[in-house]
């Protein structure tokens, strides 16, 4: 049985003070289990040789302005994206 990829668990948008961290957490699912890489504008997050399988955690330290961070979910059957917002307050 072939499935296209879909995430289980998005990331969440967070609020962030200055210099803040925040991890954020990325889940699909498939069949065959897409990749997942994390993207910032047109920025490359994830080194292509080392995109994790299913789940992929962004950690965010010293977060100084706001920013999207994309989601994206690769398998041969598709290609999805979400997008969570950093807002720094």
């Amino acid at each position: 049985r072939r499935v296209p990829p879909r995430f289980s668990i998005p990331p969440t948008n967070h609020e962030v003070m200055p210099g803040g961290s925040v991890n954020l957490t990325c889940v699909a699912v498939g069949a065959p289990m897409p990749y997942v890489k994390w993207m910032k504008g047109e920025q490359e997050l994830t080194k292509e040789e080392e995109m994790p399988i299913g789940r992929n955690v962004l950690e965010l330290t010293n977060i100084r302005q706001s920013a999207n961070y994309t989601c994206v979910a690769i398998s041969s059957l598709g290609m999805i994206d979400t997008t969570a917002q950093i807002t720094v307050k």
